[in-house]
């Protein structure tokens, strides 16, 4: 329901051109641009909140149970929406991706193909992922390590928005990025610092 919402909400907000263009002939590609966009930043909310929860921010606010059912939700959500972002270009005739074009990366793929090689690349770790975490009392420890791919499927997916998405220098999109991959990368070092100073504890 949240990645729905929102992508109506990129839809109909992110820019103009996207919603007079639904009913046009690129409509797979325009569906695609702002589905790849709500699954984007469902990604992040939900590796920040994983983070959140790491780093015991979560604990102050907005609490850690609140933390990790938008950690879940928000994870489920972005693979649901990932899907939609690749399915819909199969309905855009004017690159004409296949079905082995949209999930075999190629160096000789039909647009940008080390930007979308990427996305490639992350789409089936965060189904992985996804399904580990709702599995790990199956799974067992293991679903911890590969729980950290999660990583790479966020900064594979910045990148591949960054480098593919034809929205990226737009004002607002460009805030996004900065603001989204830099408080990733803050939080990230403050998990690795905290767990440091933690060992630190225990050892002294």
């Amino acid at each position: 329901m949240i990645g729905v919402l929102l992508g109506l909400f990129a839809i109909l907000f992110i820019g103009s051109d996207i919603a007079r263009s639904m009913t046009g002939v690129h409509t797979g590609w325009y569906v695609s641009r702002s589905t790849g966009l709500v699954a984007y930043f469902l990604s992040w909310l939900a590796t920040v909140a994983g983070l959140m929860i790491t780093g015991r921010q979560a604990q102050q606010w907005p609490g850690t149970f609140e933390a990790n059912d938008i950690h879940r939700q928000a994870s489920l959500a972005s693979a649901i929406m990932m899907t939609i972002h690749i399915l819909v270009l199969l309905l855009d005739g004017y690159i004409g991706y296949t079905w082995q074009s949209l999930f075999i990366p190629s160096a000789t793929g039909p647009y940008l193909p080390f930007a979308v090689a990427l996305g490639q690349l992350a789409f089936p770790l965060v189904i992985v992922v996804t399904l580990s975490a709702e599995w790990r009392t199956k799974v067992g420890k293991a679903w911890r390590w590969i729980h950290a791919a999660a990583f790479f499927t966020f900064f594979a997916g910045a990148l591949h928005g960054i480098l593919a998405g034809s929205d990226t220098r737009v004002t607002s999109i460009t805030v996004m990025y900065i603001l989204t991959i830099s408080s990733t990368i803050f939080l990230t070092a403050y998990r690795i610092i905290f767990r440091n100073s933690l060992k630190t504890n225990v050892t002294a």
